[in-house]
C-alpha cells in the first residue's frame, strides 16, 4: 500500500516539476539533475504506467499522446526511459515505451538531430547489451529507432559498439539481433538520389544563418543563386494560422538604401522570390510546390536583366534541375555596394520579432562533438499539401510593407547544404549539371565556374567561420549553430539485406568503391556466398546482386564491375546451391545482360566459359541430387541456348576449337549420351557444328577440310563407343544437308568467290564419302532432300568448272553420286537421280574405256538386282542404259564382243530385248572381269581406313587430351584463386578479432620478424598465428648424457673431400657480356617495355626453411615465385622488387658452396638465394661448377641492369677495402655496433642462415657486481685473446692439445678447439625463448627440448662455464646488444628444472647490475660503445675477420679451429653418395663456419674522442655533432623569411642529389609559413671562414609578392596549422600538405611552387602527415579516424608524387587521428588519436599489431598530439589532458614491441617533437627548446628559452644544427658554439664571388640571446 502511495506521489511530483520547470529546463538541470531523479524513481521499485507517462509528458512538454503535433522539447527524460527499459519487468510496458519512443524520436529531421546530439545512440546500444532482460518486440523497436537515428548521423565509435553487440560466445550460433541490426544498418545506408549531403548547415535556430561580408562592386550583370535545402513541417496549430506568420529567409542581398534581392519560404512552404526597389517590393511565387517534406531539394534562382534598355527583366526558378517558372520581375540597379548580405538568416534590416516568437535553441549544448558520417540519407513521407493556395504568381506591394504582407523574416529554420552564388546568369545545362553534381562534398570539382561570387559548404566550415571556396574569399560567419554531419537513411532475406547494404555504401561514393576494391571485398563476398546454406539462397539474393551490379554499372566503375562479374555473377559455385527457380532466374539474368553487350562478355564469359560451367556443375561427374532431371535438362538447355546465341553471331576459330575439345573430352565421360534426349540439344549441337564447319573455318584448302573432317570423325568415334540417342550418321546427314543448303546459297550469290566453289566441290566429296561408307549400311541416308540440294549445287558448280581437270573430276563425282541414288529402293529418289543422270549423259562426251565400263558395270548391278527382285526401278533405268549404250557402242567395240546386243536406236521394244539379253551367256564373261575389280577396291578401302585413323581419329584423341589438360589447369587456377580469397578474408578477420576490432579474441603470441633497422638490428616481434606451446617437446625431454661427439662421425666421410688450396670468390666477367648488356640498356630506354632477361630455378633461404622457387629478372623488376606446395600462413613468399630498390648484392656461400647471393634492398629487407643446380653427371664435381656459374650469371645480369648504387664484382676483401668503413670507424663516424654488423655482412654472415649467423664478442667479464663501472678496465674481457683462452688457466691445455694432436691419416690439421665460436646450435641455444628458434631447437634435438642444465638460463652462469671449460668457445650474437625480448620467456614455454637446485628455468637470470632485460641491453650496449672497447675492438677483429684468422699468426694467437670450419676446406660435391653428402652438410651446419677473411694485415686502432674533435676543427667543411657537445650550444637568428607570420615548417631534406661538380655548393633548406608561402633557401652546415658555424642564403622570392611561391589553400577553418600538416620529400623537390577543406592531400612542386597533385581519399580533414626515412612511404591521419599509407612514386629514383590510391587504409581509432609516424624498415606505422590511444600496424600487409594506452590518472579526455619513432623502434608519445583550467602534458616511452618503459610529466605544452639517435628534441608553445635522453626521458641540458612560442623544429642530417621556427617568423639555428677560430683557408679563398651577398647570413653576426626568458 505504501509503495502505491509513494508511486502516486512520485507521479504528482513529476507532474508539478514538469509544469514548474517547463519555462526553464536549464535551472532544473542545474538544481536537481536527471541522474538524481532516475536514482530516486528506481529506488521506488517497479514504476507504474502513469509514472512513465509523466516522464513522456516532460519530454514533449505537453500530452505525450499528441505525437504528431508536439516535437521533443526536452530529450533528457527519453534517455532516462531508455536506460530504464531493461529494469522493467512488465513486457507490455517495455513494448509501449519503445513503440512511443520510436514514433516520437523519428517524427522529423529536427527530432532525430536532437536525439543524435544527446548521444541517444550509445544509450540505446547500452540498453540492448542486456538483451536477456528485453522483450524481443521492444528490442526490435529500439533497433529500428537506431536505424532511423543512424540515418541522421553515426560515428565510428557508435558503429563499432553496434557491431560489437552481435558478438556471441558460441561462434556457430548467431546473435538474436543479427537480422534487425542488419536491417537497421541498411536503413542507415539507404540513400535516395543526388541529395545525400555529408555535411550541412543546421539553421533551425531563429537567429541562425550565414552572414556574408559586404560586396562593394557586383562584378557581373546578373544574379544566380543555387542551393540544396531541406525543411521539416512546422509544428503549428492550423487554427492559429494567419497572415502574420514568419517567412523563412533563403537569402537576402541588400544595399544600404534597402534595394536588392531576397527569397524566402512562406509559412505554408511556398518559395517566393522577391526584388526590392526604391518604391516597390515585387515577388514571384512558385505555385504547387510545398517544400515542407523533409526531403532535400536543389533550388536555383536566376535573375536576368533585360538585354536592351527598357527590355523586360526575367526571373527563372528551377527545382532539382527542372525549370518550374519563368516570369517577368524587376532587376534592381547594381551600382551600390551590397552591405547586408545573408544566407538562411533573418538579416539585419528588419526589427527583431517580439520575444514570444523566438523559440529556444533546439540544442542544450551549442558545441557538439564533430560527427563523422557514413553517407547521406533522405526520409520519406511528406506532410499534406500546402495550407493555403496562392492566387497569383506575380505580385507587387509598396516597399516597406513586406513584413506585414509576408510575415516577419526568420532564419531558414531548416538545413542548408552547399550554396553557390554567381554574378552571371546560369544556363539550363549548367543548372542541370549543378543538380547532378549532388549535395556531396566534392560537388565543386564538377562545376567550378569562373563567375561564382560566393560558394559555401558544410564541409568547409568550422564554428563560426564559413570558408568561401570561390576565388573571392568572402568568408562568412555562421551564427546560432554549427555544421552538423549526417549520415545514411527490406527484405526478408538476411543475405540479400547484407548485399543491399553494400550497394548503398558504395552508391555515388567513389572512395567507398575504391576501398571495396582495395580490401578484396567483392572476391570475399563471393567466397562467403558459396558457404551460405542453400535454404537462404533464394530469388531475393539474386535480386540484391542484380541491384548491386546495376548500381556499379551506373557509376561506370569498370574495375569494380569486372570484379562483380567475375566473383559474383559468373561464379556458378554461388548459384548452383539454391532451388530451380533461383538457378534458372540467374541464368536468365545472365542471358539478358550478355545480349545487351555481347562483345563485352564474349572473351571472358563466352563459349569456353559456358562449356566449362556445364562440365563442372552440370556434367556427368556432378550427381546433383537437389534438382529433378527435367529441371537439370532445362538448365542445360538454357546454357546451350547462350552458346548457340554466341555462335549465331559468328563463331570464332577459338570457339570452334573449344567446342570440338569439349565434345572430344566429354565423350569420354559419356557426357553427350547423358545430355541427349532433347531434340533442342541435338539441334543446338548440330547448329554449333555447322557454324564451326562452314563459317568458323574461312579457308577452303586441305587443312581446313581436315579440320571439318575432324567433326565427322568425332561423331563416328562417339557412335562406336557410345549408344547415342540419335545415331551419329543421322546427325552427320543433318549436317551435310544444312551445309549443302548453305553452299548453294553461297554459290547462288552474285558475289560468289572461288573459295565458295572450292568449298562446294570438297563438300561434294565429303557427301560422296559419307554415302559410300555409311550409306552402304543405312540406306535411309540417301534422302530426297540430299539429292535435291546436290543436284542444285552440281548445276551451279558446272558453271564454274566448264573445262579442265576440275570439270572432269566434278562430272565423275556427279555420276558416282547419281548412280548411288539410283541404286536405292526409294522410287522417288531413284526416278529423280535417273532422270538427272540421263540428261547428263546426253551432253557428256565419254572418251575413256574404263569410264564407260564403270558406268556400265554400275548400271548392270542395279539392273540385275531390279530384275531379280522385280522392282519398278527397271523402268527408270532402261532409258538411261539406252543413252549410255548408244554413247559407248563403238568405244567398247560392242559389235565385236556382244554381237547380240539389241540396237539402241530408239526401237520401242528395247526394254524387253534388253531384259532377255541379260540372261544370256555373253553377259557372264563380262561379270567375272567386274568381280576382279571389286577386290582391288576393297584393298584400297582398307588403306583409306588406316589413313582415316591417322588423320581423324588420332588428332581427335589428341584434342581430348589437350582439352582435359586445359580444363584441369583451369580448375586448379580457380581453386588457388578461391584459397587466396579465403586467405585474404582470414587476414581481414584478424583485424575484426583484434582488440580494436568489434570481436576481441584470445591471447596473442609473438615471433621474431625478419625486418631490420638501418643498423641491421632485428628488433621486432610479429604475431604468431600458428603458435605451439611445445608441451609435447617438454614431456619428451629427459636428462640423458651428452650428445654424441660430431668429430668421430665426420672423420669417415671427410677423407674424400678435403681441399688443399683455395682462390678468392671473385667474379671474372667476360668482356662481351658487359658490352652486350650496355647495348641492351640503350635499346631498352627506347622501348620502355618490360622484357624478360633471365629465369632460373633457385631456393630462398630463410632461418626456418628452404623455399624452392624461380627467380625472374626483367629490364625493370626482379621477381621470385614461391614454388613450395605448403605455403607459410598460406601466403607464400612471392616477391617483386624494382631494380632501383636494390642497394647491395653480395656473393655468398651456402653449405660451404659458392652458390648463393644475398640481395639487400633500400627498405632494409634482404633475401638470400641459393642456386643449387642438382645435375647428376658422371663426374659429380661438375655440380659445383654449374651452381657457381648459374649464380655468377644471375649476379652479372643484375649488375648489368643495375642502378649505379650497387657495389660491383668484388671479393669480400676488395669490397671491405673499397667501402672505406675502416677509416670511418677509426675516425668515429660510425659506432662500434654498426662497424661490427657491417664487417659481419661483408664477411658473409647473414641472419638468413644459422650456420653463418653474425658473430659478436663477449665484452664484459664482470657479471656479479651490483653496479657496472665502465671506467674501470677490469670489468672488460681481454679482446686480444680468443674466448677459449681469456682465462689464462685454459691457455696451457689448449696449447698442449694443439701440439700433441697428430692425425695418423694426415687429413685433419692441428687445431686448438674442436668446437666453434659460432654455429647453428649456439644461435638456437641463446634464442631458445623466441620463435621460430624454439621450434628449430626442438627439431635439432629430435623433437624434444634439451635438458634444462644445458639450456641458456643465466648470463653469469654462461660466462662462468666459458671460463671453466676450454671446449666451450661460444661468442655472442648481435641480439645481446639490442633485443631484450630474447631474455624473457614471453611465450611461457616449459623449459624444465635444473638438476641440483630444482630451480625452474624461465626468464634468463641477469647480472646483478641489470634491473630488467631492457636495462641489461642498454648497459651492455653502452659497454660496447665505451672507450675501453673502442680502444681494443680492433684486436678482436684481427682474430675473427683479420690476419690472425689463419696461418702462423692464428697459431700464435691460439686461434685455430677444426679445419672443416674454414672456407673451402671441404668440397662437398666430391661426395658421390647423396646420404653421406647430406650428413656432412648437416654437420657443417651444426659445426659452424669461419667468416671470410677481410684483412691480411693488422687492423688500425680507433682514434680517441679528443683526437677526433681536434681533427674536425682543422677541417674546412666538417661539422660537429651537437649531441656530443650539448654544453656548448649557441643560437642564431635569421629574419626576413616570414616576418610577423609564424614559420610552421623548416627542414633540410636528407638526401639531396648533388653532382660531383657541385660538391660544396649549398643544399636546400625549405621553409613554409602560416600564410602558405614556401621558401627554398641555400644552406651549408659550416661556414668556410669561421669554425663550427653555418652559411644561410635567403630565398629572395619569399618577400616579393610577385615571385612568392604559395601552397594552394585554403586550409580548413578552425584547424590549427602545425608542422604535422607538412612533409617534404628527401630530395627537397616536393611538399606534401594536409589540412585542406576538401579533405585532400596536396603535392606542391617546391621548385615551381605549383600544385601537381591532389588526392582525396579521406572522408574528412587530413590532420597529420609523416614521411619515412627511406622516402618510400607517406602516412596520413585524418578526422575520419583512419590512416592511409601512400607510396611515393619515383621516376629514375626521383620522387614525382603520390600513387593515385593508398597502399593501405588503417582502421581502429574511434576519434580523430592527431599524430602519425612511419618506419618502412621496421615495417611499422604508428598513429595517435584524440581517443587517447596509439595504434601500431604493419605497412606491407596493413595488419593490426597492438594498441598502446598511455597511463593517465585523470578521468578527463587524454589526447595524443605528437609522437615519434626512433631508429630502434622506440615509440615516444606526447599526451595532453585538457582540464578546465590547466593542460597536463606528459611524455611516455614504449619499446618497439609495445612494452611500456617510462613516463615524464612536462610543464610545457609541446608543439613539435623529433627523435634523433638517442635524443628527443622538443619545442613548446612556452618557447622552450629541450633536449632529452631517449631512454630515461630526462633532460640532457636545461631547456633553451626562445622567448616566443615554437612552431616547428627539425635536426639537420649531420646532427650539426637544430632549426627552430618561431611565432614571429624568425628562424633560429642552434649549433655548437666554440670560440671563433679562423679557418686555415680563409685568406686564400673568398666566398663564391667577390663579396658577401646581402641575402647571405653567416652565423657569426646574428647571435640570438636565449637566456633572457623574461
Amino acid at each position: 500500500m505504501d509503495i502505491i502511495k509513494k508511486r502516486c506521489l512520485a507521479c504528482k511530483t513529476l507532474f508539478l516539476l514538469s509544469n514548474y520547470f517547463v519555462s526553464n529546463i536549464e535551472v532544473f538541470k542545474e538544481r536537481i539533475g536527471y541522474a538524481h531523479i532516475y536514482e530516486v524513481l528506481k529506488s521506488l521499485g517497479q514504476p507504474s504506467r502513469e509514472l512513465l507517462e509523466e516522464l513522456m509528458n516532460m519530454a514533449v512538454e505537453g500530452d505525450h499522446m499528441a505525437v504528431g503535433i508536439l516535437g521533443i522539447s526536452n530529450v533528457q527524460p527519453l534517455l532516462l526511459l531508455i536506460q530504464w527499459l531493461p529494469e522493467l519487468e512488465s513486457h507490455d510496458l517495455q513494448i509501449f515505451i519503445s513503440n512511443w519512443l520510436r514514433r516520437i524520436c523519428c517524427i522529423n529531421r529536427q527530432s532525430r538531430a536532437t536525439c543524435v546530439n544527446a548521444n541517444m545512440v550509445i544509450r540505446i546500444i547500452e540498453t540492448l547489451n542486456s538483451h536477456s532482460a528485453l522483450h524481443c518486440t521492444c528490442a526490435e523497436n529500439l533497433i529500428a529507432l537506431l536505424g532511423s537515428l543512424g540515418s541522421q548521423s553515426m560515428g565510428s565509435e557508435e558503429l563499432l559498439q553496434l557491431i560489437r553487440l552481435l558478438r556471441t560466445d558460441e561462434p556457430k550460433r548467431a546473435h538474436p539481433y543479427v537480422v534487425p541490426v542488419m536491417r537497421a544498418i541498411l536503413a542507415m545506408a539507404r540513400k535516395q538520389g543526388m541529395a545525400s549531403a555529408l555535411q550541412y548547415f543546421n539553421l533551425y535556430h531563429s537567429m541562425a544563418g550565414i552572414a556574408v561580408p559586404s560586396i562593394h562592386k557586383w562584378p557581373g550583370s546578373a544574379f544566380s543563386f543555387n542551393a540544396w535545402l531541406c525543411l521539416d513541417q512546422d509544428r503549428v496549430d492550423p487554427s492559429t494560422t494567419s497572415k502574420s506568420g514568419k517567412r523563412k529567409q533563403l537569402y537576402s542581398f541588400f544595399t544600404g538604401s534597402g534595394m536588392g534581392f531576397e527569397a524566402f519560404i512562406t509559412y505554408s512552404g511556398v518559395l517566393v522570390v522577391a526584388v526590392c526597389t526604391k518604391r516597390e517590393y515585387a515577388t514571384v511565387m512558385l505555385p504547387d510546390h510545398c517544400f515542407f517534406d523533409s526531403l532535400w531539394h536543389n533550388v536555383t534562382i536566376v535573375h536576368m536583366p533585360g538585354k536592351r534598355p527598357f527590355g523586360q527583366s526575367l526571373v527563372y526558378i528551377y527545382v532539382n534541375g527542372q525549370q518550374k517558372v519563368s516570369a517577368p520581375l524587376r532587376f534592381p540597379a547594381m551600382n551600390e555596394s551590397f552591405t547586408s548580405c545573408c544566407i538562411g538568416s533573418a538579416g539585419q534590416r528588419t526589427t527583431t520579432p517580439p520575444p514570444s516568437q523566438i523559440p529556444d535553441p533546439p540544442f542544450s549544448s551549442p558545441i557538439m562533438p564533430h560527427r563523422t558520417s557514413l553517407g547521406g540519407i533522405l526520409s520519406t513521407g511528406s506532410w499534406g499539401g500546402m495550407l493555403g493556395k496562392p492566387e497569383l504568381i506575380t505580385k507587387m506591394i509598396s516597399a516597406g510593407t513586406q513584413d506585414s504582407e509576408w510575415g516577419c523574416p526568420t532564419s531558414l529554420e531548416g538545413q542548408l547544404g552547399s550554396v553557390i552564388i554567381f554574378h552571371e546568369a546560369l544556363q539550363p545545362p549548367q543548372v542541370k549539371a549543378l543538380y547532378l553534381a549532388g549535395n556531396a562534398t566534392n560537388f565543386l570539382k564538377h562545376i567550378m565556374h569562373h563567375s561564382e561570387i560566393l560558394c559555401v559548404q558544410g564541409s568547409a566550415c568550422r564554428n563560426p567561420i564559413c570558408l568561401d571556396l570561390s576565388a573571392n574569399l568572402l568568408h562568412g560567419r555562421l551564427t546560432g549553430n554549427k555544421v552538423v554531419n549526417w549520415d545514411i537513411k527490406v527484405n526478408k532475406n538476411i543475405v540479400a539485406t547484407f548485399i543491399l547494404m553494400i550497394k548503398h555504401f558504395i552508391q555515388r561514393h567513389h572512395v567507398n568503391q575504391e576501398n571495396l576494391i582495395h580490401s578484396h571485398g567483392v572476391a570475399t563476398l563471393g567466397a562467403l556466398l558459396q558457404k551460405v546454406p542453400s535454404n537462404l539462397m533464394d530469388v531475393n539474393v539474386l535480386m540484391a546482386v542484380q541491384l548491386l551490379i546495376e548500381q556499379v554499372s551506373v557509376e561506370k566503375n569498370m574495375q569494380l564491375l569486372q570484379q562483380m562479374y567475375q566473383h559474383l555473377l559468373f561464379d556458378f559455385s554461388i548459384w548452383n546451391s539454391g532451388d530451380f527457380p533461383f538457378r534458372i532466374g540467374h541464368i536468365q539474368y545472365l542471358s539478358t545482360i550478355i545480349k545487351d553487350s555481347r562483345r563485352l562478355f564474349r572473351k571472358k564469359y563466352g563459349v569456353q566459359f559456358l562449356l566449362d560451367t556445364l562440365r563442372i556443375y552440370y556434367g556427368s561427374g556432378c550427381k546433383d541430387s537437389d534438382l529433378a532431371p527435367d529441371d537439370l535438362r532445362t538448365i542445360r538447355t538454357s546454357l546451350y541456348g547462350l552458346i548457340k546465341y554466341f555462335l549465331s553471331k559468328g563463331g570464332t576459330h577459338e570457339e570452334i576449337q573449344s567446342i570440338v575439345g569439349y565434345i572430344a573430352a566429354t565423350s569420354e565421360e559419356e557426357q553427350v549420351s547423358n545430355m541427349g534426349g532433347d531434340n533442342e540439344l541435338i539441334q543446338l549441337l548440330t547448329d554449333i557444328l555447322l557454324c564451326i564447319m562452314w563459317k568458323g573455318i574461312e579457308k577452303s584448302d586441305d587443312d581446313a577440310w581436315i579440320e571439318r573432317g575432324q567433326v565427322f570423325s568425332a561423331l563416328t568415334k562417339l557412335g562406336i563407343s557410345n549408344e547415342l540417342l540419335r545415331p551419329s550418321d543421322e546427325i552427320k546427314l543433318n549436317l551435310l544437308e544444312k551445309m549443302l543448303e548453305w553452299s548453294v546459297t553461297d554459290n547462288r550469290d552474285s558475289k560468289a568467290l572461288p573459295t565458295h566453289a572450292e568449298n562446294a566441290f570438297k563438300l561434294l566429296l565429303i557427301v560422296q564419302d559419307f554415302l559410300q561408307a555409311e550409306g552402304l549400311v543405312n540406306s535411309n541416308l540417301w534422302t530426297e532432300k540430299l539429292l535435291e540440294e546436290l543436284v542444285t549445287l552440281m548445276d551451279s558448280l558446272s558453271v564454274w568448272y566448264s573445262a579442265g581437270l576440275e570439270a572432269i573430276r566434278l562430272s565423275q563425282v556427279q555420276v558416282q553420286l547419281l548412280l548411288g541414288f539410283i541404286a536405292q529402293d526409294n522410287l522417288q529418289v531413284c526416278a529423280m537421280a535417273a532422270a538427272k543422270l540421263n540428261t547428263l549423259l546426253q551432253t557428256k562426251v565419254i572418251e575413256s574405256q574404263s569410264e564407260a565400263c564403270y558406268l556400265l558395270g554400275k548400271l548392270e548391278g542395279i539392273l540385275s538386282k531390279s530384275i531379280e527382285e522385280k522392282t519398278e526401278t527397271y523402268s527408270f533405268l532402261i532409258p538411261l542404259v539406252r543413252t549410255l549404250v548408244s554413247k559407248i557402242y563403238e568405244l567398247l567395240f560392242m559389235n565385236l564382243h556382244l554381237p547380240s546386243l539389241p540396237p539402241t536406236n530408239g526401237s520401242p521394244s528395247f526394254f524387253e530385248d534388253f531384259q532377255e539379253y541379260c540372261s544370256s551367256e555373253d553377259h557372264e564373261n563380262c561379270y567375272e572381269a567386274f568381280m576382279v575389280n571389286m577386290h582391288r577396291r576393297d584393298r584400297e578401302r582398307g588403306e583409306s581406313k588406316l589413313k582415316f585413323q591417322e588423320h581423324f581419329v588420332e588428332p581427335f584423341s589428341r584434342k581430348a587430351r589437350q582439352e582435359n589438360l586445359r580444363y584441369n589447369s583451369m580448375l586448379k587456377q580457380l581453386n588457388s584463386q578461391h584459397t587466396a580469397t579465403l586467405r585474404q578474408w582470414k587476414a581481414a578477420q584478424l583485424y575484426l578479432l583484434s582488440e580494436r576490432g568489434p570481436w576481441k579474441q584470445h591471447p596473442i603470441h609473438w615471433k621474431l620478424s625478419n625486418v631490420e633497422n638501418f643498423s641491421r638490428m632485428r628488433l621486432k616481434l610479429v604475431q604468431n598465428y600458428n603458435f605451439n606451446s611445445h608441451q609435447d617437446a617438454s614431456d619428451l625431454r629427459d636428462n640423458l648424457g651428452e650428445l654424441p661427439s660430431s668429430e668421430s662421425l665426420l672423420l669417415e666421410v671427410v677423407k674424400q673431400v678435403k681441399v688443399s688450396d683455395l682462390e678468392d670468390d671473385v667474379l671474372e666477367l667476360p668482356e662481351e657480356d658487359t658490352a652486350a648488356s650496355s647495348n641492351l640498356d640503350e635499346k631498352d630506354e627506347q622501348s620502355q617495355k618490360e622484357k624478360l632477361i633471365l629465369s632460373e630455378d633457385c631456393e630462398l633461404i630463410t632461418v626456418i626453411d628452404v623455399i624452392p622457387g624461380r627467380l625472374e629478372i626483367t629490364t625493370q623488376h626482379i621477381y621470385f615465385f614461391d614454388g613450395s606446395i605448403e605455403k607459410e600462413e598460406g601466403v607464400g613468399f612471392d616477391f617483386k622488387w624494382h631494380l632501383s630498390q636494390i642497394r647491395e648484392i653480395h656473393l655468398r656461400r651456402y653449405n660451404l658452396r659458392r652458390s648463393a647471393l644475398e640481395i639487400f634492398l633500400t627498405d632494409q629487407t634482404n633475401y638470400f638465394l641459393n642456386f643449387n643446380k642438382e645435375v647428376w653427371i658422371s663426374q659429380i664435381s661438375l655440380i659445383h661448377e654449374i651452381s657457381t656459374s648459374v649464380r655468377n650469371k644471375v649476379y652479372s645480369r643484375i649488375l648489368s641492369l643495375r642502378s649505379p648504387n650497387i657495389s660491383g664484382t668484388r671479393s669480400p676483401q676488395e669490397l671491405f677495402k673499397a667501402s672505406g668503413l675502416m677509416q670511418k670507424w677509426v675516425n668515429r663516424e660510425i659506432s662500434n655496433f654498426d662497424y661490427l654488423i657491417q664487417l659481419n655482412t661483408m664477411a658473409g654472415r647473414t641472419y638468413n642462415d644459422l650456420a653463418q649467423y653474425p658473430v659478436f664478442p663477449w665484452i664484459l667479464r664482470d657479471y656479479t657486481s651490483e653496479e657496472l663501472d665502465l671506467n674501470n678496465p677490469a670489468v672488460f674481457r681481454d679482446l686480444s685473446k680468443p674466448i677459449g683462452v681469456v682465462n689464462e688457466k685454459n691457455a696451457k691445455a689448449v696449447k698442449e692439445k694443439y701440439e700433441n694432436f697428430e692425425d695418423p691419416l694426415g687429413i685433419i690439421d692441428k687445431f686448438h678447439y674442436g668446437t666453434h665460436y659460432s654455429n647453428a646450435a649456439g644461435v638456437m641455444h641463446y634464442l631458445i625463448r623466441v620463435e621460430p628458434f624454439t621450434t628449430l631447437h626442438i627439431q635439432l634435438q629430435s623433437g624434444r627440448f634439451d635438458c634444462a642444465d644445458r639450456q641458456f638460463h643465466s648470463i653469469p652462469a654462461t660466462w662462468q662455464a666459458l671460463m671453466d671449460n676450454p671446449n666451450d668457445v661460444k661468442e655472442l650474437i648481435p641480439e645481446f646488444f639490442y633485443f631484450p625480448e630474447f631474455l624473457e620467456n614471453q611465450n611461457g614455454f616449459n623449459l624444465g628444472q635444473l638438476q641440483i637446485s630444482k630451480e625452474v628455468v624461465n626468464d634468463v637470470v641477469l647480472p646483478k647490475w641489470a634491473h630488467s632485460p631492457e636495462d641489461f641491453i642498454y648497459k651492455h650496449r653502452r659497454a660496447l660503445e665505451s672507450e675501453y672497447v673502442s680502444a681494443h675492438l680492433h684486436e678482436w677483429i684481427d682474430l675473427i675477420f683479420g690476419y690472425k684468422q689463419r696461418g702462423p699468426a692464428a697459431v700464435e694467437a691460439l686461434n685455430v679451429f677444426y679445419y672443416c670450419t674454414y672456407e673451402g676446406a671441404v668440397d662437398l660435391d666430391a661426395l658421390t653418395d647423396e646420404k653421406e653428402r647430406k650428413a656432412l652438410e648437416g654437420m657443417i651446419n651444426n659445426f659452424g663456419q669461419t667468416p671470410c677473411q677481410l684483412l691480411k694485415e693488422p687492423h688500425p686502432q680507433r682514434l680517441s674522442a679528443e683526437e677526433v674533435v681536434q681533427r674536425l676543427t682543422k677541417s674546412d667543411t666538417s661539422t660537429l655533432n651537437l649531441f656530443q657537445h650539448l654544453t656548448e650550444l649557441k643560437s642564431f637568428f635569421i629574419e626576413g623569411i616570414s616576418d610577423g607570420v609564424p614559420i610552421v615548417k623548416a627542414v633540410v631534406p636528407r638526401n639531396q642529389s648533388r653532382s660531383f661538380i657541385s660538391q660544396g655548393s649549398p643544399e636546400i633548406l625549405v621553409t613554409a609559413s602560416l600564410n602558405c608561402i614556401i621558401g627554398t633557401h641555400g644552406w651549408l652546415p659550416y661556414d668556410k671562414n669561421i669554425s663550427n658555424y653555418f652559411t644561410f642564403i635567403r630565398d629572395t622570392t619569399v618577400t616579393n609578392p610577385k615571385t612568392q611561391r604559395n601552397m594552394s589553400g585554403p586550409f580548413a577553418p578552425g584547424l590549427e596549422i602545425t608542422s604535422k600538416l607538412f612533409a617534404v620529400s628527401h630530395d627537397a623537390k616536393l611538399l606534401f600538405s594536409g589540412g585542406h577543406w576538401d579533405n585532400s592531400i596536396r603535392v606542391t612542386s617546391l621548385t615551381k611552387g605549383k600544385l601537381i597533385g591532389q588526392h582525396i581519399r579521406h572522408m574528412d580533414i587530413v590532420t597529420c602527415l609523416a614521411i619515412d626515412y627511406c622516402g618510400i612511404h607517406l602516412i596520413s591521419g585524418s578526422r575520419d579516424t583512419t590512416c592511409m599509407i601512400w607510396q611515393i612514386v619515383q621516376q629514375g629514383g626521383v620522387p614525382v608524387g603520390l600513387a593515385p590510391k593508398p597502399l593501405q587504409i588503417l582502421y581502429g581509432h574511434t576519434d580523430e587521428v592527431s599524430s602519425v609516424s612511419i618506419s618502412t624498415e621496421l615495417d611499422m606505422a604508428v598513429s595517435g588519436s584524440k581517443d587517447g590511444t596509439v595504434i601500431v600496424r604493419t605497412i606491407r600487409k596493413g595488419q593490426y599489431v597492438r594498441t598502446l594506452r598511455p597511463p593517465c590518472e585523470s578521468s578527463l579526455l587524454l589526447t595524443v598530439p605528437n609522437l615519434a619513432v626512433s631508429w630502434e623502434g622506440h615509440i615516444v608519445v606526447h599526451t595532453s589532458i585538457e582540464g578546465k583550467t590547466t593542460l597536463k602534458n606528459a611524455l611516455h616511452l614504449y619499446s618497439v614491441n609495445g612494452k611500456y618503459l617510462c613516463s615524464e610529466t612536462l610543464k610545457e605544452e609541446v608543439s613539435d617533437i623529433c627523435v634523433t639517435g638517442e635524443y628527443i628534441v622538443m619545442g613548446s608553445l612556452q618557447g622552450f627548446l629541450s633536449i632529452r635522453d631517449l631512454y630515461s626521458l630526462s633532460l640532457s641540458i636545461s631547456p633553451l628559452a626562445m622567448r616566443l612560442p615554437i612552431h616547428c623544429i627539425s635536426v639537420t642530417k649531420e646532427y650539426s644544427h637544430i632549426l627552430v621556427g618561431l611565432e614571429d617568423g624568425k628562424l633560429i639555428i642552434v649549433g655548437v658554439g666554440k670560440p671563433a677560430e679562423m679557418r686555415s683557408g680563409q685568406l686564400s679563398r673568398k666566398l663564391w664571388g667577390s663579396s658577401k651577398r646581402l641575402s647571405q647570413i653567416s652565423s657569426g653576426e646574428t647571435e640570438y640571446n636565449t637566456q633572457d626568458s623574461k
